[in-house]
Order: C-alpha cells, then sequence, then structure tokens
C-alpha cells in the first residue's frame, strides 16, 4: 500500500510524492555527504542565523532567536574547532549517512538543533514534521530550503506523512542513524524498528528539570540584582511555556523557610511580572488548571501554602522536603526548603534531565555532580540558561553520534 508523502519545498512550495518515490530521492541522497564541518555548509548555517538576527540583534527574542544565536557564526566556528580537537590522532570522522529526525509536538524549534548537527556532520537527513506547524517554524525551514536548492544541495528532505502505516519502517531500515524527540511513548513506538545495519539510535524521552537557589544568596540581593534574577528564572520557564525537557518545574531552596521564604516570594513575584503576553484571554483557562493544581496540592497535604503573583506563575510550598514531580507547565512551581545541596541531590531520579542553580560558586556544583556515579540528570547549567542547547544533550556527544571514525594506522 502506497503512502502519500508531503514534501516541503522552498518558497512554501508542497509536493505531494507516493513512498516509492521517496526511497528512491533518499537512496540518493544517501550518495552526496560531506566531510564532517564542511565550509560550504557552515556557511549555509550561519547565513540562515545572519537573517534571523537581522541587523538589530539585541532585538531578536523567543525561541528563533535562540536557535540563530546559538547557530551564528563565531559559535559554529568555535563548534567546528573543538570538533576537530576531540577526533583522536591517526583518525577521520566521517558521516554516518542517511539520519531520520522525528520531532516533538510541543517544542517544534527542537530538532532544527539536531538537524543542524547532522548537517555539519556532513549528513543526508530527512525529517518527518508535524502537520501543524507554526508559520514561524515553516519560514525558518524556507530558509534553509532557499538556501539548499541554490546550492542544488538534494540530500536533505523535510516531509510530512500519515502516522499510521509503515512508512516510518521503511525509511528506518533505510537509515544509518535515527533522532526520536517526543516522550518515552514514542521512543517506544520507533524503538523495535530496525535501522541499516550498524544504524544507531538517539532517543529523547520524557524528562523532568527543577532549580535549586540559595536562599542566604538571594535575601542579599538588591533591587536590580533580584530583578536580573527574576528576569533569568522568567526565561527558563516561559520560554517555550515550561515544555521543553530542560524547563524547571520544581524550585529547592537551600535555606531556612523562616528566614528565607520572603526573599524567594519576592524572586517569584518579580519572575511573574516579567510576562509580556499577547493573548491574556487564551491563558485563563490554563490558570485555571494551575490553580486547581495548587489547591489539590495543598489539599492532600504536599503544600503548606499556594501563591500568585498574578496569572502567569502559580507557585506551592511543599509540606516537607521532598521530592516534587508535579507537572503542570505555563508558569507552575514546587518550592521546596532543604538544608542543603547533597539533599538536593539525593532527590535526583533517572529521568531527570538539567539543573539549574544560582548562589553556589562553580566548584560547588562540580563537587556535587563528581559525587554522584549513577544514572540521573545529565547537565548541571546557572539560571538563566536552562535552554541553551549544547553539542552534549542528555548525555549524547551528537556531532559524534552522528559521524563514524575512520581509524588510519
Amino acid at each position: 500500500m502506497l503512502t502519500e508523502v508531503i514534501a516541503y519545498g522552498a518558497g512554501a512550495r508542497e509536493a505531494a510524492l507516493d513512498d516509492e518515490t521517496l526511497m528512491s530521492k533518499l537512496g540518493e541522497a544517501r550518495r552526496h555527504l560531506a566531510t564532517p564541518f564542511a565550509a560550504e555548509r557552515l556557511d549555509l548555517v550561519a547565513g540562515v542565523a545572519e537573517t534571523l538576527l537581522g541587523p538589530r540583534r539585541s532585538t531578536a527574542t523567543g525561541p528563533a532567536a535562540h536557535f540563530a544565536f546559538w547557530t551564528r557564526r563565531a559559535a559554529l566556528t568555535k563548534l567546528a574547532a573543538s570538533f576537530a580537537a576531540r577526533v583522536p590522532n591517526n583518525t577521520l570522522a566521517r558521516p554516518r549517512g542517511l539520519v531520520f529526525h522525528l520531532p516533538p509536538q510541543n517544542v517544534e524549534t527542537v530538532f532544527l538543533y539536531s538537524w543542524v548537527l547532522s548537517y555539519l556532520a556532513g549528513n543526508a537527513n530527512i525529517v518527518r514534521l508535524p502537520q501543524e506547524i507554526s508559520a514561524r517554524m515553516r519560514a525558518i525551514v524556507d530558509l534553509f530550503l532557499e538556501r539548499l536548492e541554490a546550492a542544488g544541495d538534494g540530500s536533505q528532505a523535510f516531509v510530512h506523512y500519515p502516522s499510521h502505516g509503515d512508512l516510518g519502517a521503511k525509511i528506518s531500515v533505510l537509515s544509518d542513524a535515527r533522532v526520536v524527540w517526543g516522550g518515552d511513548a514514542k521512543v517506544a513506538l520507533f524503538a523495535p524498528l530496525p535501522l541499516r545495519n550498524g544504524g544507531k539510535s538517539i532517543w529523547f524521552g520524557d524528562r523532568f528539570s527543577f532549580s535549586t537557589i540559595k536562599g542566604a544568596a538571594v535575601e542579599k540581593l538588591d533591587d536590580a540584582a533580584l530583578k536580573a534574577l527574576a528576569k533569568k528564572l522568567h526565561n527558563d520557564i516561559f520560554v517555550f511555556d515550561q515544555m521543553a525537557c530542560s524547563s524547571p518545574h520544581a524550585l529547592y531552596v537551600v535555606g531556612e523557610a523562616a528566614a528565607h521564604s520572603a526573599p524567594v516570594r519576592r524572586l517569584l513575584d518579580a519572575s511573574a511580572l516579567e510576562w509580556t503576553m499577547d493573548d491574556p484571554a487564551g491563558r485563563v483557562g490554563h490558570a485555571i488548571g494551575k490553580m486547581t493544581a495548587a489547591f489539590y496540592a495543598a489539599a492532600n497535604g504536599r503544600a503548606s501554602s499556594v501563591h500568585w503573583q498574578n496569572t502567569q506563575l502559580t507557585s506551592i510550598v511543599a509540606s516537607a522536603p521532598m521530592r516534587q514531580d508535579i507537572r503542570v507547565g505555563g508558569g507552575f512551581l514546587s518550592v521546596v526548603f532543604v538544608q542543603s545541596l547533597a539533599e538536593v541531590a539525593s532527590f535526583i531520579r533517572e529521568s531527570d534531565q538539567t539543573i539549574t542553580y544560582f548562589g553556589w560558586e562553580r566548584g560547588e556544583i562540580e563537587s556535587i555532580a563528581a559525587s554522584r556515579a549513577g544514572p540521573g540528570v545529565s547537565r548541571w547549567a546557572p539560571i538563566g540558561t536552562a535552554l541553551d542547547f549544547d553539542f552534549i544533550w542528555d548525555g549524547y556527544d551528537i556531532p559524534f553520534e552522528l559521524t563514524r571514525l575512520v581509524r588510519v594506522s
């Protein structure tokens, strides 16, 4: 049975293909690879970043700006140098071949990072885009497609096809690597599907992230410093509406509730007031959902108090120093007072990804991170950088995962 595929082209073009035609195109694409971090591929990505940032770089905001800043020429040059320095002596890095990308539904820009890394690694790629993508995302994809078509490069495909049927299995069999974003259920769906012999899967399943702050450090902040920290916390929570795998859902405060509740509340209130909302009416239902979750936590004894400065950020204070894994999204934090950073580390679970922090020296964070050998948490980062994508993500060194090493002795 043939499946109709929509292939995206520059200028918002869409062309219908059957799966046999797509398979043929992918086979051809796999024969047109590049050496990792080839100059022409670096130039193409940097050119798109320049367009996205525009002449007034300081005014660029939101997920697209995050991506553009991460892919600006200076950052790519640094990334290429880092990659080259990590290739062992007497060894060549070469692309794996064809990489199959399956983006998430909820954070639509995140797949761009892994696709760009795979493209820069020299691979051919096929991306199955969700059926519904925003106009902004379509415009970004268009910028890449325009440049790819102008260069005569047919090694990159952006498509959509129905999730039912066996096309995902057919593409997997042709693929040398597969990158799956979107949660444990999606990972389980694709895990049984074989790849080309020697193929590799990279899984980005369900993850939980949280923040920790030193209460005494927050207490010492003047108004300007508190506002600066509040803005950073706000960005970590709201840029992706708390839906990114690295967005914090809990805040562990090392200190005493009696002494540090007031400065922590000031921080949260200031963070809530950073919000500039385009559609207040569209948020009312979610605000009610957050309040319902908060009062439910209070009713069942998990929360000793509930607080909100406005409808954007709702917080509860945990009734006991224990792990909090309530995930509501859209501006909901569980605040937990604990005695030490080591106590925070004791709450780590295997599904945890990012811990953002404030108030500690880097050496203290390195020490507590080094004390853990078990699974759970692949990233510690300062508050304000939760959403800063890195080429090492979820424990994967993505450029190396998507290349193969050729030993020359």
